[in-house]
């Protein structure tokens, strides 16, 4: 498998059988070069603009899927489950609810956190199961900040952590926080950090290794 961070919460996943997934696509506002290569599968965590192209999701190709809702989904032998969490610690008086997305293929399991704003309830934990690998926001303001998604990670326990959703490049949604503050919490916990220089990480099941681990990639549009 192979995974590109694209920025933001952005990412494009091409499966071993070559078919492909967008999360998150975003609009040309937050100052980060949109993505343009099509995709089979795009998945939409929450309609705010810096998660949804709507020009992106206009150009779709016949035969593209587009799931943008909480539930099982199946396309194309890919597992796709959909299950709702806040975008806000007040139950989503302030900003509603997103869907973070579980993606089971080439033998691993992703999940892709979207805005979680909040702890999770304990029944999320138990709906996910094991996770191979987890993108959750790390930026707060909007999302969890560093010290919420260190708190998520430890009871999720993924074997891969990839941050996403904090300020990089020329981002102009500069509330969110960057990196520093994540990984210097990171430090201090039993997670090995790994800077991948560069915006495509190619993992397969063979590859994931016993210790926990959060990868740094860097974005491709930045």
């Amino acid at each position: 498998m192979l995974i590109e961070w694209i920025g933001h919460s952005c990412f494009y996943i091409t499966t071993e059988a070559g078919k492909t997934i967008i999360i998150d696509p975003y609009e040309d506002t937050i100052g980060l070069r949109v993505p343009e290569t099509r995709a089979d599968i795009v998945l939409i965590t929450h309609d705010h603009f810096d998660h949804k192209n709507q020009a992106y999701i206009d150009g779709m190709r016949n035969g593209d899927v587009l799931i943008a809702d909480a539930g099982v989904h199946e396309v194309d032998g890919i597992k796709i489950t959909g299950i709702p969490v806040w975008h806000d610690e007040q139950q989503g008086s302030e900003r509603g609810q997103v869907i973070t997305f579980l993606v089971e293929t080439d033998g691993m399991r992703l999940l892709h956190m979207g805005d979680v704003g909040a702890m999770p309830e304990p029944s999320y934990f138990e709906q996910i199961g094991k996770i191979d690998i987890l993108m959750i926001p790390i930026g707060g303001y909007y999302t969890v900040d560093a010290k919420g998604a260190l708190n998520i990670m430890d009871i999720i326990r993924p074997n891969i952590t990839i941050p996403m959703h904090y300020l990089v490049g020329s981002l102009t949604l500069t509330e969110i926080a960057g990196s520093h503050d994540f990984l210097a919490r990171a430090a201090s916990r039993e997670y090995d950090v790994s800077r991948l220089g560069g915006g495509l990480f190619d993992i397969t099941k063979d590859n994931l290794k016993k210790r926990n681990r959060i990868v740094v990639m860097e974005c491709s549009h930045c």
